[in-house]
């Protein structure tokens, strides 16, 4: 069959560009069962819709939201489709989580939650008359007005899933600098992550379990890129690289057997790895690592169960310091009924801790969670009312619902003189050049949002003028608000 796969576009978005991993995996699979798959990524090609299904006349629409961000451009693609009589399916985190308000829209025929992988590949048996859709597990769909939703399906060993077909994408087109590197792209080597902190959807989408990808495949992909398009780094999206310390060292062992030479970045964890882990990992090429604090104050770690000890805090950003590895410290402000203490005591060990950059973000509540389940009993956080409506909040960035007993303007304050020290910090990068994070955070938007053409790129840049302007305005003109949460610009 000839299956579209398409990644909505998220509009402008001030990060660097990701690859579609998902729906790359996703193609590739299907690829290699012979189906004739096409992949397109409006983040970066916005093709005419229309064109598109008229070339390639697909027999279903496949679309991936990782969050409300591309809700937008994924409804006018399906309703568009819908009306040419294609199946249009839906899959990714924010349908896996919020199923019901995705199926309820008339343009969506099927979502596919949790993995696709096998799940597309059933439901193409399902278009191809060969199996009944009762049949195919984590799939929901609609009958005589009803939503279905089939068993969930159980997840699947990576060493089943295929390596990435870099064929269905154009890789060239995500290569950019990051800290040191010329020519970055992002990859993964594993799924979910074990731990269960209140806030987060992992609960939801890996059911707090972390799987690792054979290692031979990720070094297979990095091969082919470095050999195909001069890749000299990758940053693992993994939600936490590794929990076993002998699948580093395996990595690190088949990166040097290989004779590959590339730069890599992680997201860990507090307490996971040692000084001496580090080193090891800094000689086979590790120069970047993110690691999720999210909290200062001990009241909020327990809240939220962020199982971390902060007597290892300090240390590990000390450690990683003196090796010359670049670390980030993750925050969170405004969880549900934290107070201005609470958030002071999170300021304050986000302004001393020794991590080259301290980036802070605001708490949303997510469906599936505890924290939502919490505010949903109070009464404290209105859902959003359609799927239109949920496509204008901005996750983490903006504040859609305070659910704190902080004031509004102090959080935005709070966030925004982070973001200001992290622009205008001098070493915020591991290296002796001076306002590099600066000067790669200006590169990596102009590329972003280049990849668009001329017009999207005057109205994007637009739109990156107003967010600096909105940065330097609440990180300078609140000063008794710095000084009430002792912060220094």
């Amino acid at each position: 069959m000839k299956v579209l796969l398409i990644n909505p576009s998220t509009g402008y978005y001030n990060r660097a560009l990701f690859n579609p991993l998902g729906m790359l995996s996703i193609g590739s699979h299907l690829k290699r069962i012979g189906h004739e798959v096409k992949l397109v990524d409006r983040c970066v090609e916005l093709s005419n819709i229309h064109k598109l299904l008229d070339d390639f006349k697909p027999d279903i629409l496949g679309v991936s939201l990782m969050s409300s961000r591309g809700l937008k451009d994924a409804l006018k693609i399906s309703k568009v489709a819908h009306n040419r009589g294609i199946p249009v399916a839906w899959g990714g985190a924010m349908p896996s989580i919020q199923i019901n308000e995705c199926m309820e829209c008339e343009y969506v025929d099927y979502v596919m939650y949790s993995e696709g992988e096998f799940t597309f590949e059933e439901l193409l048996e399902v278009l191809e008359g060969k199996r009944d859709k009762s049949t195919v597990l984590s799939l929901c769909y609609k009958e005589n007005g009803k939503i279905i939703r089939n068993p969930d399906r159980p997840f699947a060993d990576l060493k089943d899933m295929p390596i990435s077909d870099f064929s269905l994408i154009d890789p060239e087109k995500y290569m950019q600098e990051y800290l040191g590197c010329k020519r970055m792209m992002y990859l993964y080597s594993s799924k979910g992550c074990p731990y269960n902190c209140a806030f987060c959807t992992n609960k939801c989408f890996h059911r707090c379990q972390h799987r690792k990808r054979p290692n031979e495949y990720v070094i297979e992909e990095i091969k082919y890129l470095v050999d195909n398009y001069g890749l000299d780094g990758v940053y693992f999206s993994d939600e936490q690289w590794v929990i076993r310390k002998e699948d580093a060292w395996d990595f690190c062992r088949q990166l040097e057997e290989n004779d590959i030479h590339i730069h890599f970045g992680i997201q860990t964890r507090i307490g996971i790895f040692s000084k001496e882990d580090f080193q090891r990992m800094y000689d086979a090429g590790l120069r970047w690592a993110l690691f999720g604090i999210e909290t200062g104050s001990e009241s909020v770690k327990k809240r939220i169960n962020k199982q971390i000890d902060y007597n290892k805090v300090v240390p590990t950003f000390e450690a990683l310091r003196e090796i010359g590895i670049t670390s980030v410290a993750t925050f969170i402000i405004g969880y549900p009924g934290e107070t201005v203490e609470e958030v002071r005591d999170t300021v304050h060990m986000q302004m001393n801790c020794p991590a080259n950059l301290t980036p802070v973000f605001h708490f949303n509540p997510f469906p599936g969670t505890k924290l939502y389940d919490e505010v949903m009993e109070k009464g404290t956080y209105k859902p959003p009312k359609s799927l239109k409506e949920l496509g204008k909040y901005i996750p983490i960035e903006t504040i859609d619902q305070n659910v704190s007993n902080v004031p509004t303007r102090d959080l935005k304050v709070i966030r925004n003189c982070a973001n200001w020290r992290a622009f205008s910090k001098k070493d915020a990068i591991q290296n002796d050049k001076p306002f590099e994070f600066a000067i790669n955070t200006i590169k990596s938007g102009l590329h972003a949002i280049s990849q668009k053409g001329p017009i999207f790129f005057m109205i994007d840049g637009f739109t990156a003028l107003r967010e600096f302007t909105y940065t330097f305005w609440y990180s300078h003109a609140y000063p008794k608000i710095r000084k009430k949460y002792d912060i220094e610009l």
